[in-house]
């Protein structure tokens, strides 16, 4: 028989809901729950395995460990995943592998996971490959970064739906330990973009890289407001130098989408075409010569931004400098989005302060054309 309380802690006032699982002869089970109807889920999920005989707590939770769960949930869950996500979530899942080496799910708690996570948030990482200096051709060392907290929330989600998985699917264990983790504070969007004299230093510096063809895929980015992926994993086949256009089939939004080529980026992607002498089937190909796209570039551009005198920039960020531009050239909201590929006008809403000269006009033009 369950019984569910509604409980409100008196130091922070938060709510939950504490579900009490009786039956004759054994200890009661409880659980807690931020809302009712995950309480009443959970209640009759195991009532009905208890009435099936189907109930042996924390039995299959005690005899499997999380790297053989982490297994099983790449070998099934990921396999659906695009290659990039699966890619990330993969080394996510190494990094919380190497915490709970060795533990059971059983003995993987939610203060456990806490700590981790506050680990996670505090310990640096590196970003690219040691480089020699040019001029001393002394190795220097990759620099070291911070995980922000957006960063640190995506390696809890990755965590919670291994766990979900593990519950729902598995039924390894009753219940997710992350479902008591809070989440880390996630600044809001950044609006980050390059000033003329930023805009020009960067792409000198590009043209000087020891991977050329960072030049041309910077002239892109800033010219199209196409996103990083998008542009890494163009292939020549989308690319039609005589109409001026390139076909984005991979999307965030899983929509294709015709980006327009002009300027300087069209001229440099005509350079590069005429570079192929690998002849791969990727406009960014690896230098190495491997197959696939050169998506992991980050040491070329690192050392780009330090030579043009960079600081607190992002690639991301291109996309914040396209829409600043265009913003000044008078572009809508709507025209912005379409630019950029939102499906919506939320996501370019951090650009509303840009065109307010541009909306001043059109209010203008309304008042004189009215009378007003």
């Amino acid at each position: 028989m369950a019984s569910i309380q509604r409980l409100v802690s008196p130091l922070t006032g938060e709510l939950c809901y504490r579900v009490q699982v009786r039956r004759k002869g054994r200890p009661p089970e409880s659980a807690r729950f931020p809302n009712r109807k995950e309480a009443v889920a959970w209640a009759e999920s195991l009532e009905a395995a208890i009435r099936e005989g189907r109930h042996f707590p924390h039995a299959a939770a005690k005899r499997t460990s999380f790297d053989a769960l982490a297994k099983e949930y790449i070998e099934t869950v990921l396999a659906e995943f695009d290659p990039k996500e699966k890619a990330t979530r993969i080394r996510q899942l190494d990094w919380w592998s190497k915490q709970f080496a060795g533990l059971s799910l059983a003995e993987i708690t939610a203060d456990r996971i806490s700590k981790a996570r506050d680990k996670l948030l505090a310990e640096p990482f590196e970003r690219g490959k040691p480089r020699k200096d040019k001029k001393t051709g002394e190795l220097i060392a990759p620099k070291q970064y911070k995980r922000t907290g957006a960063t640190v929330n995506r390696f809890i989600a990755t965590l919670s739906h291994t766990f979900s998985f593990a519950v729902k699917e598995r039924r390894l264990t009753e219940r997710n330990p992350v479902s008591d983790i809070s989440r880390k504070k996630e600044p809001r969007g950044r609006t980050r973009f390059l000033s003329d004299d930023e805009r020009a230093a960067l792409l000198d510096a590009c043209a000087k890289s020891d991977w050329p063809a960072l030049h041309a895929l910077v002239l892109l980015a800033i010219t199209t407001g196409a996103r990083k992926g998008e542009l890494t994993r163009l292939k020549w086949a989308d690319i039609d130098l005589k109409q001026a256009r390139a076909l984005v089939r991979e999307t965030k939004n899983d929509e294709q989408r015709t980006l327009p080529l002009a300027g300087k980026a069209l001229d440099a992607l005509r350079e590069l075409k005429l570079q192929n002498s690998a002849r791969s089937e990727y406009v960014f190909a690896q230098p190495s010569g491997f197959p696939g796209p050169y998506e992991h570039f980050d040491g070329h551009w690192y050392v780009a931004l330090e030579a043009a005198e960079i600081s607190d920039f992002h690639f991301h960020d291109l996309r914040h400098t396209t829409a600043s531009m265009l913003a000044a050239q008078g572009a809508s909201l709507l025209e912005i989005a379409d630019v950029l590929g939102h499906k919506t006008l939320a996501m370019v809403k951090r650009y509303s302060h840009l065109v307010v000269d541009h909306k001043a006009k059109v209010i203008e033009k309304l008042v004189a054309a009215k009378g007003l």
